[in-house]
């Protein structure tokens, strides 16, 4: 049996992690949980996140959760990320910014840097947010979800 054999260990392996990606991307919102009119990325918040990214406990949980986003994306500085871009240091950084990435053309060309009221848009329903964005992910429909995974992001890497 040669090593591109269908039983062979790499492609188990491959088929394993892809589904686990399809089943930790697929999640889908909560029905109702659309917005109306506009860009969910141009909407804000009054949600103060700077106090959010102080609570140690809100930064665990959001540890928890984002192991869910680790099937494609790392949070470790240069650390590689298997399928998306590496998030840390992502709260503050430009748009789609991370040198060799190849991103969507809706996130390459989308302006401004990612604060928190725009990742929480994102996290909420990225098609929504960025339409067009290659992120197969439904969002993450729990307020206190998002709110815990960028507090959890804020204080990854260096911006």
């Amino acid at each position: 049996m040669d090593d591109t054999s269908p039983n062979s260990g790499v492609w188990a392996v491959f088929a394993i992690m892809s589904l686990a990606a399809l089943a930790a991307c697929s999640k889908q919102p909560a029905s109702g949980s659309g917005q109306g009119g506009g860009s969910a990325a141009t909407q804000t918040t009054s949600t103060d996140y700077s106090a959010l990214a102080q609570s140690p406990m809100r930064v665990q949980a959001g540890k928890k959760i984002f192991t869910n986003c680790a099937v494609c994306h790392s949070a470790e500085t240069g650390a590689p990320s298997p399928a998306g871009p590496n998030l840390a240091g992502v709260v503050g950084r430009k748009i789609g910014s991370v040198a060799g990435y190849p991103y969507s053309e809706a996130l390459a060309k989308a302006n401004g840097s990612w604060t928190p009221e725009k990742l929480d848009a994102f996290l909420k329903d990225p098609m929504a947010a960025y339409p067009g964005t290659a992120m197969a992910f439904g969002g993450l429909a729990k307020d206190g979800d998002r709110r815990a995974v960028i507090a959890y992001l804020a204080g990854t890497g260096a911006k």
